[in-house]
């Protein structure tokens, strides 16, 4: 762990927040070094889905989550589900926040094929805005998210103000079966792409249909009223 959230105040402008990585190019970089068989459960909120999706060319083997607070728990059961797939999480600092329990979670469960990288800009830039501007996140001042990881159980967590702390990490998670959980200090900024034209209705039948051929199993089924209407109904009409 480092001691960087110590010399912050809560009250500092996000403007003067200048310790971190550009969320563009480090995402960018992330969406590089993927492997071509993981899933990734990633934040829909605002802007790193919207240059996450870039980056990967919309591709479907990542699921866009709305919901703030789900996303690291809703990894957690796919890697369960999927022991023998490398699952990535992206999430944001506010969506953790949001429901600390997820930690817990992935700390008693600790999926080895599991790695969470947190985009962590100490703000709610995406929702957050107010007349004074960005409101900032408890992680602009004394709370360091990699640090309650790894007091919840997480075998392996890091802070990331670098890129070559970055480029470490990933060879870390995408070489090796180690439950992770790795905390990137980000700049704040808007995003650097228009933003996204789906929404998490198509995104979810898109993810869903994508691991369905991969794994070569059928996850959506006909509902329960539609199964009856067929019962005794000739195929051939």
């Amino acid at each position: 762990m480092n001691d960087r959230a110590n010399d912050r105040n809560a009250t500092t402008p996000p403007s003067e927040l200048t310790d971190g990585l550009d969320r563009y190019d480090w995402l960018g970089r992330l969406a590089a070094r993927l492997p071509e068989d993981a899933l990734v459960m990633a934040t829909y909120i605002g802007a790193v889905s919207f240059e996450w999706a870039h980056h990967t060319g919309e591709h479907p083997r990542s699921a866009h989550l709305g919901q703030m607070g789900d996303v690291i728990g809703l990894a957690v059961g796919l890697a369960l589900a999927l022991p023998h797939r490398k699952v990535m999480c992206l999430d944001g600092d506010g969506s953790v926040l949001m429901e600390l329990g997820q930690l817990v979670a992935l700390g008693q469960h600790c999926p080895a094929n599991l790695v969470v990288f947190v985009v962590d800009n100490g703000c709610y830039e995406s929702i957050g805005w107010g007349p004074g501007g960005r409101r900032l996140s408890a992680t602009a001042s004394s709370t360091d998210l990699a640090a309650m990881a790894a007091a919840a159980g997480v075998p392996h967590t890091a802070n990331v103000t670098t890129f070559d702390e970055l480029d470490a990490e990933m060879e870390l998670a995408f070489t090796r079966n180690v439950c992770s959980f790795v905390n990137v200090r980000t700049l704040p900024g808007h995003a650097r792409v228009a933003p996204r034209q789906t929404d998490g209705f198509e995104d979810k039948y898109r993810f869903v249909r994508y691991v369905e051929q991969v794994e070569g199993t059928q996850i959506l089924h006909l509902a329960r009223q539609d199964r009856q209407l067929m019962k005794g109904q000739n195929p051939n009409h």
